[in-house]
Order: structure tokens, then sequence, then C-alpha cells
């Protein structure tokens, strides 16, 4: 019968044009899948703006190309990151010569273990989320590892993650989205001594573990984050309060220990914002208070911000003996109400002072009249001394009444 659809390319003839294509860009590769072949780490180096000269490159780009097997990197020594994720490495091999390794990206292949590092002494940072993996090992010569990201895997056990254990500066942990069901898991966290960060939401734990996070603060000592939210210290106060509830107390009454330690906290914090307005305010009164002091020194009228802080920093009502010498109120109140008693005093000065300028002023200008009408001819000499007396007089009179209104709207 006639097909009705096209014709398909054989198997055999598609793979056999890949590896044509494949042999013109690498004579070294063979038939199959992409390779790490010499050639193509020098292509990769040049691509990523490295160097043709293997020992000198400190970073390796060989994520996402599809190889399957990781080789030929016995001449990059002085490789101090390398980028392997987006690959199908079913195994860890090829790094004994990468003797200089601080990070080691493998996320995303195919690997079920974690093996051959044992040269790769220098090791901080291992990101291997993504694979086949169901028990760490293979840690015991990375004494220097401080951050392993194993996410999505399948460790389930406490017996999974003890080769932890063999990692002392281990200080961030990314365990989420596995198969952790065991409450044992939290034991092993408890002996690593420098451990900061932890990650285990998507495991089965979270869910069958009671007061998970709560416990897991109060054993883990170091930690400062867990999953989603760092642990302040004000929380692992409460926490620990918490601890110590459930084990001094009984079961059930860790809840009660912590809402006493969370309402000491609040009022510590409460006294210490007082205490820290208090110590301002006198600051305050301290500067006020000394430059009354200059301005009296200096015959200088105070100004009101003085005179504040002058009925501030002394009581005319306390007298020797009483309770209020004994003990000088320091309340708002108190302050308010003396500082206001001494601007009302200061403000009734400047009105006696203004009202005998105006005084003066009318008593001259009533002798002024008098003279006038009366037709009195002093002589020469009276004329002048009067003139003189008058031209001194008014001005001096009107300088303090003008100075008296100027010390009036100060004080206002």
């Amino acid at each position: 019968p006639r097909r009705l659809w096209p014709r398909r390319t054989p198997i055999a003839n598609r793979l056999t044009d890949a590896s044509m294509v494949r042999a013109e860009h690498d004579p070294e590769a063979e038939d199959g899948p992409p390779r790490i072949t010499v050639k193509e780490l020098k292509r990769v180096c040049k691509e990523h703006g490295g160097y043709n000269t293997p020992d000198i490159n400190e970073k390796l780009y060989l994520h996402y190309k599809g190889y399957q097997r990781i080789e030929n990197l016995d001449a990059y020594t002085g490789v101090r990151a390398i980028w392997l994720e987006g690959n199908g490495f079913s195994k860890l091999e090829g790094l004994d010569k990468l003797t200089e390794l601080r990070c080691l990206y493998v996320h995303q292949n195919c690997i079920t273990r974690i093996e051959n590092l044992s040269m790769c002494s220098k090791l901080t940072t291992l990101q291997i989320s993504n694979n086949f993996i169901s028990r760490i090992e293979g840690l015991h010569a990375l004494p220097l590892l401080q951050t392993l990201q194993i996410a999505h895997n399948a460790i389930q056990s406490a017996e999974d993650v003890r080769g932890l254990l063999h990692c002392p500066s281990l200080s961030v942990l990314d365990l989420q989205h596995n198969k952790v069901d065991d409450e044992g898991v939290i034991d092993v966290l408890e002996a690593l001594p420098q451990l900061a960060v932890v990650q285990l939401q998507g495991n089965p734990l979270l869910q069958r573990m009671d007061q998970y996070r709560r416990k897991l603060v109060s054993r883990c000592r170091s930690l400062t984050y867990v999953d989603d939210r760092p642990v302040f210290p004000e929380d692992r106060l409460a926490i620990m309060a918490w601890a110590w509830g459930e084990a001094e107390l009984g079961k059930g009454r860790g809840l009660e220990a912590e809402r006493e330690e969370r309402a000491r906290q609040r009022e510590e914090k409460e006294a210490q914002h007082r205490r820290n307005m208090d110590y301002m305010r006198q600051i305050t009164e301290d500067a006020k208070r000394r430059a009354a002091e200059r301005a009296k020194a200096m015959g200088e009228t105070p100004s009101a911000h003085a005179l504040v802080a002058e009925a501030a920093g002394a009581d005319p009502s306390a007298a020797p003996g009483s309770d209020a010498a004994a003990a000088p109120e320091h309340s708002s109140a108190s302050l308010y109400n003396r500082a206001l008693a001494a601007v009302e005093a200061k403000r009734k000065e400047l009105l006696a002072k203004q009202e005998q300028a105006r005084q003066a002023e009318a008593a001259g200008a009533e002798v002024a009249s008098a003279d006038a009408v009366g037709g009195v001819a002093p002589s020469a000499s009276a004329g002048a001394a009067a003139d003189v007396d008058d031209s001194t007089a008014q001005p001096a009179a009107a300088q303090a009444g003008a100075g008296a209104e100027d010390d009036l709207d100060a004080l206002d």
C-alpha cells in the first residue's frame, strides 16, 4: 500500500551523520555522545576567555554539553572551580590531579555515589544536587568542606547522613527535597560544631516530627538560618526557654516558659529605651546649663533655652532637710513646671522694664510741653544742658523699651 507519511531516516544512518559532523568538529572524538577531549578542553577555555596552557587556567566551564564521562583533565592542575552540571555523568572520576580544586559543581547529572575525591583535599564547596545519591560518603578526605548542597536526591535515614561527621568545618547543608524521615538525623546535625545554615524542607520528617524547628534550633547551638527564615538571638533565647520548660517543668510546659521569656525580652527592650531617652535628656540639659553659665559669666542676658536649663537644674522649692532636697524630682512634669515658672518670672521682669521706659518717656514729653506753654526762656547754658539731658535720656529710654520688647518676643 502507498505510504501516507514521509519515510523516516534509519537510526544507523542518523548516527553515522552525527558521527561525521562530530569528527569534522573534533578529529579525536569517537562515535557516540560528545566527549571531553584535549581539543574540546582548549576550545572551551578559549570560548570563556581562558588560556591555551592548561595548568594556568583556574576555571573550567563544561556544563550543559551532554558529556557522559569526566576525562582528560590531568593537565589542568591549577583549576580551582569547575562546572560540570547538566551532563550525563554517572560516576565521579578523573579529578585526581586537580589538587587545587576548591569548588565542584556536578548537579543535574546521574551520579549515584560520592567517590574519588581523596586528592581534592582543599575542596570547600560541593554542589551535587539533582542526582541519584542515597548515602553521604567519601568525604573523609575533605576536612575543609564548608558547603554541601545535596538536595533532590534519595537520602532517607540517619545512617545515610553519618558521613557528614568527617567534615567538622561544614557550615552550610542543603538537604531539602530528599526522603529523610528519621529523627536521628537531628543527632548527626547536632554533632557538627560549625553548622550555621540547614535546609530540610520538602522531607517527610517535617510533617511527622512535632515542634521540628524548636527542637532543631535548641539542639544545634550554632544555627543562624533554618529552612526559609533566620534564627535571631531573641528567637534562640525563647526556644532555649521552651527546651528548659519541656525538660524541667514537664512535657507541654515549654510554651509557657517561652511566653515568659518573650515577655521578659519586651520589658528589657522598653527599659533600655527609657534609659536611652533619659540619657539623651540629661545630655541636652547639661548643654543648656553650661550655655546659661557662660552667658552669665559674660554679662549677657540668658536666652529662654538657658532659663529653661537653669530652672531644670536647680529646684528652688527644695529646702535643706526636706524630701525634695533629699531626692529631687526629675520627672517630665516637674521639669516642665519649673521651666514654665522661670519663663513667667522673666516675662514679668521684662514687662516691668518696659513700663518704666514708657513712664520715663512720658515724663520727658510732659516737661517739654509745660515749658512750651509757660513761655519760660531758659538761659543759653541751661538750655544747652537740658538739650543734652533730653538727648541722652530719651534714646536710653527708647533703647531700654526696644530691648525689653525684643526679649519678650524671644521669650514667646
